[in-house]
């Protein structure tokens, strides 16, 4: 037990990363800065420039960086892939907060969550994946993202005037996202006569040589399709700053993922609470919050081996999902054609979000999964 009025609490992650692990640490971190807490934040990398961050953030975290808490009478959460769980950032209870996309974790993640008190992981579905690799089962707790309503929400203003319909897809630029899949199915399901565009916010994390536009570029020609044939396309290829996202989304009229694996799926949470009807891969930790009611789901052909050359090494040995491009394509056509029928489920999806899923929601979880750790 931890002997203190309010209970001290470590988050150790990354807030000032543009990757998936710091948007949540920086919805976690600010949710739980409104809870009657003791809390310290201890950045553990840096990205260069950080110009994403609002400034409301970046004062915010600069001040908790500067909390005093003694680790021995505290909670710490790592917040990483659990491969970087490190013994040098201990307190008196220790947890981990992790996710993984594919049908398994790594083995050099299962000691690292077995020396922890207990293990977060955001879904049922890695609940089942991280037991199944041989994380001990007790240690496992369901502790869900969130998103914030009062950034993500229908009413933020467009970033662009709207012109014709626009899918949008938002992604790290990974293999596992299924881009590759999306350009199949939108290059040959729409024609340049139809008033539609595709629009992908996409980002390169791992500084591959290849420019992403040029591997866009070779990946259309292997189609075989030439460029008269082509709908409209567009890509942003940059991180945008996070008060920038919701305008984004609303400047858009819907949106698709076909992932091959998601131990959450943020971006699909986003584009729900800004009233976009969203098709997504039916399999993993989507499903959390995704339902037939709520979304457009793409059935799967199976699961198939993560192929050898993937771009995230971890995943080797792995199995993911095959999303169909035949039911993708059929769902974005259903979209495009059918709006109001689309609007609708948009609307149950944007109230799902408000009434079950933002970071007040989450954080009320974290508070009640730390309530055993005070005296």
């Amino acid at each position: 037990m931890v002997n203190r009025g309010r209970l001290n609490l470590i988050w150790a992650g990354v807030p000032y990363d543009p990757t998936g692990y710091g948007e949540e640490a920086r919805g976690f971190i600010s949710a739980l800065n409104r809870c009657r807490l003791n809390l310290k934040i201890s950045p553990q990398s840096f990205h260069s420039g950080g110009d994403f961050l609002t400034p409301e953030q970046q004062q915010q975290f600069a001040s908790l960086e500067r909390v005093s808490v003694d680790p021995g009478q505290a909670v710490v959460v790592q917040h990483f892939p659990a491969h970087m769980f490190s013994e040098r950032i201990r307190g008196h209870v220790n947890i981990g907060r992790t996710m993984l996309e594919t049908d398994r974790v790594p083995s050099n993640w299962i000691e690292p969550c077995n020396r922890m008190d207990e293990i977060w992981v955001p879904c049922h579905y890695n609940v089942e994946t991280f037991a199944g690799s041989g994380v001990l089962r007790r240690k496992l707790q369901v502790v869900p993202g969130g998103v914030d309503v009062t950034v993500f929400h229908p009413a933020a203003p467009p970033l662009e005037p709207k012109t014709g319909f626009t899918f949008l897809s938002v992604f790290g630029w990974f293999i596992h996202k299924g881009w590759d899949l999306l350009l199949t199915a939108y290059f040959t399901e729409f024609s340049p006569s139809e008033e539609v565009t595709l629009l992908l916010k996409t980002f390169d994390y791992l500084n591959v040589p290849i420019p992403i536009e040029q591997q866009i570029n070779y990946y259309i020609s292997s189609l075989g399709l030439p460029q008269y044939m082509l709908p409209k396309f567009r890509i942003i290829n940059c991180s945008l700053a996070s008060s920038l996202m919701p305008s984004l989304y609303t400047a858009c009229d819907a949106f698709v993922l076909p992932s091959r694996g998601e131990a959450w799926g943020r971006p699909y949470m986003e584009a729900m609470a800004c009233g976009l009807p969203v098709i997504g891969t039916r399999w993993s930790g989507n499903l959390e919050f995704m339902n037939d009611n709520n979304s457009y789901l793409i059935e799967i052909e199976g699961l198939e081996d993560v192929p050898a050359g993937v771009d995230l090494r971890l995943y080797l040995g792995h199995k993911w999902a095959r999303p169909s491009v035949e039911h993708l394509r059929h769902l974005m056509r259903h979209v495009y054609e059918h709006p109001q029928e689309a609007k609708l489920k948009a609307n149950t999806a944007q109230e799902d979000i408000r009434q079950k899923w933002t970071w007040d929601h989450t954080a009320s979880v974290v508070v009640h999964e730390l309530e055993k750790y005070y005296l």
